[in-house]
């Protein structure tokens, strides 16, 4: 009995040391330059070779919201296929995203329509206003770097996010950064008027193969009232994958200029 009484009391003391340790505040050191805090953003960035992953997309608009689930496989810098499904689990289409072409077919029309991977072909199927490198980014969560043209108005440190505003000939742009993974969780673009034209944001960060890496990432179009949503439900970085796909030899094929 007083053994076990011993052992009680030893195992208490144990959790009382451990729950002291636990609740003391971790002090990081706080970055005051700009170009370290990005030179970390980008070390983030980099280390993503490649992506497979699966889960929801979703796409607003004027004209109707459509989602549906999806399957990815992406190899920086130059290819992405992604599967799109519908209800129970439909194979609707596939995309082929690499830098001389793009893909896209309509498996339940069975057409396909092909072109080049500029924002001219990607507005006219899905009337988003994205550039190729901005689609691969998009499912990585990464975002548009510093330019030599853009001058820094501010920098500041908020509930342990720093918060860098630029100005350049265009308008204005705003950087929110996590200062503990260097995820840049908020993305914002100012008009020369003042006018928020796009808006763009990533959380619910996990590790995968010791990479911090945004699970929810969304992009919006304020004034043109789009968006698109990719939520993930698994994503496995840097292993060998393929981003192939072959037409079938019966699909009505649709070039665009």
């Amino acid at each position: 009995m007083i053994r076990w009484l011993g052992l009680v009391f030893l195992v208490a003391n144990f959790a009382i040391i451990g729950g002291c340790s636990a609740a003391k505040t971790v002090n990081r050191e706080r970055l005051t330059s700009p170009k370290a805090i990005f030179a970390r953003v980008q070390e983030r960035d980099a280390k993503v070779r490649t992506l497979e992953g699966d889960g929801l997309l979703t796409i607003e608009s004027p004209e109707g919201s459509n989602n549906g689930s999806f399957d990815v496989r992406l190899k920086k810098p130059d290819s992405l296929r992604l599967e799109m499904f519908g209800p129970f689990g439909v194979n609707a289409g596939t995309l082929l995203l690499c830098r001389g072409n793009f893909i896209y077919y309509d498996k339940l029309n069975n057409t396909a329509v092909l072109g080049r991977p500029d924002g001219k072909t990607l507005r006219a199927m899905f009337r988003l206003k994205l550039q190729f490198d901005e689609v691969l980014h998009a499912f990585t969560g990464e975002f548009p770097p510093v330019l030599s043209s853009d001058s820094l108005l501010n920098l500041s440190v908020q509930k342990n996010k720093y918060i860098i505003h630029y100005r350049n000939a265009d308008g204005e742009k705003e950087y929110t950064i996590d200062d503990d993974s260097f995820v840049v969780t908020a993305y914002r673009v100012f008009d020369a008027q003042g006018e928020e034209i796009l808006s763009a944001a990533s959380s619910r960060i996990r590790m995968s193969d010791s990479i911090p890496v945004p699970k929810l990432l969304r992009v919006i179009f304020p004034l043109e009232r789009r968006s698109v949503t990719i939520a993930y439900d698994d994503i496995t970085l840097n292993r060998p994958t393929e981003c192939t796909f072959s037409l079938p030899k019966q699909a009505e094929v649709i070039e665009r200029e």
